[in-house]
This record gives structure tokens, C-alpha cells and sequence, in this order.
């Protein structure tokens, strides 16, 4: 009769014992977990049914019964835990990654201005060359004072447009800074080239910051 019952508990409560162990092992792993709550649930199962066939005496091994089915829940809370954990990494990756997308190509310029960059626009001037009836010296400018109000080191494309009396976008142009530290400013030219059909349109236009990226 002892022998019998030994077999009788290698059948079914070792056999849960076994299943919550691989369980416990999976349960921190990403992907696998989800195979380990499975699992859990099968030896939770055999070890509810062992424990309860031990109380009627048909079994013995009421340890290793009790044992699997603790295993088994603790399998569940780590399972949940864990994919709680991940999940909310993947989250914050995700974020930061569509963060970066946005800062890099202009999406979150109203954002970039109100918390990372100062940026100040001056006078379009246009300076006559001393030839004037030719253009080749003329020179014209618009200053671009950029301050860097991040915490940390950072690079900036402004883009700025020129815009018409009639709200038509006359021209645009870019300006470029790299690596100002964290309060420093520069100060830029933007349309020092310009088309000469564009120039009368240009002293009257309204200059707006378009787009800013980092």
C-alpha cells in the first residue's frame, strides 16, 4: 500500500512541484512569462487536486501539494509584477524614442521654445554696396540670438520664413548652432543670401520662427 501511494504522489504532486519550478523560472523573463503563468495555472491545478485527494487519504504528500500550490501563486504575482515592470519600460522607451522623433524633426516646436531654447529675432537690414548701380556688394541680414535654456548641452536648427503683407511666404532660411552649453547664447545671421526679385518684398515682410528642432 506505501508503494502504491508513493507512485501515486510521483504522478501528480511531484509532477505539479516540477511545472510551478520551470513556472518560477520563466516568471522574470519578458515573453517567456507569459508561457510561466500557463504553467503556473497546470501545476496550481495539480496541486489543488493532490491536496485535496491527500485530505481524503488517497495520496500522500500533503507537503510537496501545499508547496506547488504556494509556487504556483507566487509564480502569478511575479508574472503580473514583472509584466507590470516591462510593460511600463517598453512604455518609457517608446516615449523617449517618439520624444527624440519629435524634437528632431520640428513637431515639438512650441515645446522646444517654451522649455529649451530662446530664440529672438532682430531687424532685416539691407545694406547698399558702394556700387549702386549693381547688387553684387549689396548685403543683407536678419539677426538670430539663440540661448540655450536646457539643462544640458544642446545643438538647434531654427527655421525661420518671411512673410508677405498679404500672408504669402515670401522666403525661408535656416540657422544652424551646435553644442551650446546649458545658458549660453549665440547670436546668427539668417538671409544673408537673397534673391534679388525677393529683396523689395523682404524689407517688408514680418520674419517668424517656423520651425525649431534639436
Amino acid at each position: 500500500m506505501s508503494q502504491d501511494k508513493t507512485e501515486r504522489k510521483s504522478g501528480l504532486a511531484i509532477a505539479g512541484f516540477i511545472i510551478a519550478i520551470l513556472a518560477i523560472l520563466g516568471a522574470w523573463m519578458p515573453i517567456l512569462n507569459n508561457v510561466s503563468f500557463l504553467f503556473a495555472v497546470i501545476s496550481l491545478i495539480f496541486g489543488i487536486i493532490g491536496f485535496v485527494a491527500i485530505k481524503k487519504g488517497k495520496r500522500v504528500g500533503q507537503g510537496l501539494a501545499i508547496s506547488t500550490i504556494i509556487l504556483s501563486v507566487f509564480t502569478f504575482v511575479v508574472v503580473l509584477a514583472t509584466q507590470s515592470f516591462y510593460g511600463k519600460v517598453a512604455d518609457d522607451v517608446s516615449n523617449s524614442v517618439s520624444e527624440s522623433v519629435n524634437n528632431f524633426d520640428g513637431t515639438n516646436t512650441d515645446k522646444l521654445l517654451e522649455s529649451s531654447a530662446d530664440v529672438t529675432l532682430g531687424e532685416f537690414v539691407f545694406n547698399p554696396g558702394a556700387e549702386a548701380d549693381f547688387s553684387y556688394d549689396d548685403t543683407t541680414e536678419l539677426p538670430v540670438t539663440i540661448k540655450n535654456k536646457a539643462a544640458e548641452k544642446s545643438s538647434y536648427t531654427v527655421k525661420i520664413e518671411a512673410v508677405g503683407a498679404d500672408g504669402t511666404r515670401v522666403a525661408e532660411d535656416t540657422v544652424y548652432v551646435s553644442d551650446l552649453n546649458s545658458g549660453q547664447s549665440v547670436a546668427e545671421k539668417a538671409f544673408k543670401y537673397v534673391e534679388e526679385g525677393k529683396l523689395e518684398a523682404l524689407k517688408t515682410a514680418t520674419f517668424k520662427i517656423l520651425e525649431v528642432s534639436k
